[in-house]
């Protein structure tokens, strides 16, 4: 079976221009696919970071069960899409019945960094397996300093053996847990 490719990402989302703002935005369930084609047939840059999932189908065919795995693409964070817009067009996204609200960014230089790692969270997913969790883990927390992972922090959940650490990156309140092998990276902690 041949593995869903990673979509395009438009890099002039990460460059706002003028009164333009990166936001996210929080859609009514299961509506991420359809906000995200109405922002790209009305001129809006946006984003909608996926994941690899596997779908089950059970069916029942004259009295007996089967079922299939099928690979989908799922939105990474549910509900949420990255809007590029400017300021006075915001109010029309509210004009759909797919929006619930807009959050707000105080901080945006910090918030683009924030979706250029979560970019880079997608194609790892897309190159080896990851889990997604809602709940927050405690351990030690650090930043990777090199490699794929370069600039992100996160906490130390499992240690198995020498090379292979469990670890959990948090992004946009949800934590993605993945393996690595601590050898292939320069890792620092943090306070």
């Amino acid at each position: 079976m041949k593995k869903a490719d990673c979509p395009e990402f438009d890099e002039s989302l990460l460059k706002p221009l003028g009164t333009e703002v990166v936001l996210p935005v929080q859609t009514t369930p299961f509506h991420e696919f359809k906000f995200r084609d109405l922002c790209l047939e009305n001129g809006l840059s946006c984003y909608l970071p996926l994941r690899r999932a596997w779908k089950v189908h059970n069916l029942n065919v004259k009295g007996k069960a089967y079922n299939y795995s099928k690979e989908v693409l799922r939105p990474m964070f549910t509900s949420y899409v990255f809007v590029k817009s400017p300021l006075e067009r915001l109010r029309s996204l509210f004009e759909t019945k797919l929006v619930t609200r807009i959050l707000s960014v105080a901080d945006q230089p910090a918030f683009l960094e924030e979706v250029r790692t979560v970019r880079k969270v997608e194609l790892v997913g897309f190159k080896q397996e990851l889990e997604f969790h809602a709940d927050i883990a405690v351990g030690d927390r650090f930043i990777i300093r090199s490699g794929v992972w370069e600039g992100v922090s996160g906490w130390l959940a499992c240690r198995d053996g020498k090379f292979k650490w469990t670890v959990q990156f948090e992004f946009v309140n949800q934590l993605v847990t993945t393996v690595i092998d601590p050898s292939k990276f320069k890792m620092e902690k943090l306070e």
